[in-house]
């Protein structure tokens, strides 16, 4: 019997590991896993992955930029690698994994998934994809809090292949912006990236669907209840499903930011944030900065 595969996506910050675990705890025959970067954590579930994995995918392949997602996915964006040929590399790594695995719904919380959420298809054809949007105010928020040098820009990033930046994807607009933009603009412009990726996989494909992170564990929505039925209907097979008020905890975010520490940026942040996050703002409910004056583009030009 093949397996029936879900991948989690996200701009991170969203607990999608936590779901992942989550969702296998309420439906029967599903298994969860999360392959992060091992040099952004290494603890001991890294050993059980290291066996999986592999060595060289794991540690070896990562460091020099060749193995993993986030050198797959940088490469893609960036015009470095053929979707075709990362598609078969992709599937030709993870499915002896998936073969060894008794269960057969398979769901990978990992969310740097983003960078092929307009690609699944091709990749895993009938694979499901779940995207989970956050308001950007909090999530710039909590990417700053989560990097101690308040950078926004994660260390993994300073290994190969590098980070996706505006001028790495050919995005003019904002590549002449970048030098004057601070870590909230840049992490705005990444915000912007991940989730009109995610956005636009959703309109175009009955197989992916967003549910926003702030509802997720909110009753009155019933976005839980959406997802997990969503998670665990595939084609003619419907995996058995437990109550979803038992995987109804507390949102957990491990960088204890403050929900109002945006309300601290410069007028100029705040502005920024509007200017490229405020479409997607719009359509998914979550209140704009609303400034107003808002800085002229002429004082962000090089």
């Amino acid at each position: 019997m093949s397996k029936d595969l879900v991948f989690i996506a996200s701009g991170g910050r969203t607990g999608t590991q936590f779901l992942g675990d989550l969702l296998a705890t309420i439906i029967e025959d599903c298994w969860s896993e999360h392959e992060a970067d091992m040099f952004a954590g290494f603890n001991a579930k890294s050993w059980q992955r290291i066996q999986d994995f592999g060595l060289w995918h794991m540690v070896i392949g990562r460091a020099l930029g060749q193995t993993g997602l986030r050198a797959a996915g940088t490469k893609f964006l960036t015009g470095e690698a053929d979707i075709s040929k990362l598609a078969e590399k992709l599937r030709r790594q993870r499915s002896s994994y998936h073969a060894r695995i008794d269960e057969n719904l398979v769901i990978e919380s990992y969310w740097r998934w983003w960078m092929f959420s307009g690609e699944m298809a091709q990749i895993w054809p009938g694979a499901k994809t779940i995207g989970i949007i956050r308001d950007p105010k909090s999530w710039i928020s909590s990417w700053l809090a989560h990097d101690k040098s308040h950078s926004g820009t994660p260390w993994t990033y300073y290994f190969p292949p590098g980070p996706i930046t505006p001028a790495r994807i050919g995005d003019a607009e904002w590549t002449k912006r970048w030098n004057r933009l601070s870590p909230v603009g840049r992490l705005a412009w990444e915000w912007r990236e991940i989730y009109r990726r995610i956005d636009a996989a959703a309109q175009s494909a009955d197989n992916t669907m967003i549910f926003r992170f702030e509802d997720l564990f909110d009753r009155e929505t019933g976005a839980m209840e959406r997802l997990v039925t969503f998670a665990s209907s595939h084609g003619g097979r419907q995996y058995h499903t437990g109550n979803v008020d038992d995987i109804m905890p507390s949102v957990r975010n491990a960088s204890g930011n403050r929900k109002d520490a945006w309300k601290s940026w410069s007028s100029q942040d705040k502005a920024i944030v509007d200017e490229l996050c405020g479409p997607w703002m719009d359509k998914y409910g979550y209140a704009r900065m609303a400034i107003a004056s808002p800085v002229r583009e002429s004082s962000l030009a090089q």
